[in-house]
């Protein structure tokens, strides 16, 4: 099994974990451990989501176990690594971690990888939130939470703003994983072509693609106002390279743009892309917000993003739910009852602007932004209020 590929990683994590986080001999000897699983992408392609997902996980985790844990639990994180985006080593990963680490709770990432664990999950009741996922497949689906809103939820509102500045000729450049095809069949081409657009090319690629070249060159020959990449981190920046360098000069509605898609691309083609996402503002003055931010440059080294804000958020949701199950004398390390516990009251802290609200199909409700990026920046042109 591929699997077996991803303990020495996982005991790697695990002990880093155990060293940075164990309180006093004295503390420890009362605290019992509460195993907190995680599947991500720590190396390969995609090693940027892990790196940010799992510092934000690791953050949150080392502030509450400083501050004596959760009512008697120290939370101990550990990580399995599904590489380049390896359904087959997330599943085997969520099968250790529920049945030798018995953890009832588990953070996923990647929507292709989450839908093939979660019947698993579900099957023995073990929660799983998802912060990076955006696929509208991740919804509906029992023992599965998503604390990022779904391209189905927020891609609406950047399509009509295209619309709005006149655009029709559209070309969609996607994964070829859930998060990619769904969203353009279910969400793009159905809003397109109700509104009496057209669609002039749809191309696909893996999500390890870094020569876009051949997709370029039969969307060019489409002749597009507008392009859709539904694409994630550093491949978006591949994808914007190839498109430029074939001389497709047109705006670019992309599902996310983060600094590692920057870099792929270049600075200079960085141009005339605009997405839509989960709003994560460094600079609100809300404490919680800040004492984040503050904690994570600090540890870290660098700013946070929105995955990594997602995921710190993710470990207090399951911090309030640990809590609620005790103060009824239950079990926290059943899943089930964490599961009920949400709904003694779906409304949670988050450094999101104050609350976040899960809905019962397991989708979230929280301040999205429209963003122009501009040279690699990205300023602000529309808000989507949570609901």
């Amino acid at each position: 099994m591929k699997g077996a590929k991803i303990i020495s990683l996982s005991l790697v994590l695990l002990v880093c974990t155990f060293l940075r986080t164990t309180p006093a001999p004295a503390i420890a000897a009362e605290l019992k451990t509460f195993p907190v699983g995680a599947f991500l992408a720590m190396t390969g392609s995609q090693s940027y989501y892990g790196r940010v997902m799992s510092h934000g996980l690791l953050t949150a985790i080392d502030e509450i176990n400083a501050a004596g844990g959760v009512q008697g639990y120290k939370l101990n994180l550990i990580i399995t690594d599904f590489k380049d985006i390896s359904v087959d080593l997330a599943v085997s990963g969520v099968r250790k971690m529920i049945s030798i680490d018995k953890t009832p709770f588990i953070f996923g990432s990647f929507s292709g990888c989450i839908l093939g664990a979660q019947p698993i999950a579900a099957d023995d009741h073990v929660i799983i939130l998802n912060g990076g996922g955006a696929s509208p497949a991740l919804a509906n689906k029992p023992y599965l939470y998503n604390n990022r809103m779904h391209h189905g939820l927020i891609m609406p509102y950047g399509l009509q703003y295209m619309w709005d500045k006149g655009y029709r000729k559209l070309a969609i450049l996607s994964y070829q994983d859930p998060s990619g095809t769904m969203t353009r069949d279910d969400v793009v081409i159905p809003f397109w072509t109700k509104k009496g657009g057209q669609i002039v090319a749809s191309e696909m690629n893996e999500s390890t693609t870094v020569d876009f070249s051949a997709q370029a060159a039969r969307i060019k020959a489409g002749k597009p106002d507008l392009i859709v990449l539904l694409q994630a981190g550093e491949t978006s920046g591949y994808a914007v390279k190839g498109l430029r360098e074939m001389g497709l000069k047109c705006p670019i509605l992309a599902t996310e743009w983060q600094d590692a898609a920057t870099k792929a691309a270049g600075v200079e083609m960085s141009n005339d892309i605009y997405t839509v996402a989960d709003f994560f503002d460094i600079n609100d003055p809300l404490p919680l917000t800040q004492r984040f931010v503050k904690k994570y440059e600090l540890q870290w080294g660098e700013k946070p993003d929105f995955f990594a804000a997602n995921y710190y958020d993710g470990v207090y949701f399951l911090a309030e739910l640990i809590k609620r199950v005790i103060a009824k004398g239950g079990n926290p390390l059943d899943g089930a009852q964490l599961d009920s516990a949400i709904w003694e009251n779906p409304l949670f802290d988050s450094v999101f602007g104050g609350k976040m609200k899960f809905m019962k199909d397991g989708t979230v409700r929280k301040n999205a932004v429209l963003f122009q990026v501009t040279n690699g920046k990205s300023t602000i042109i529309g808000r989507l209020k949570p609901e």
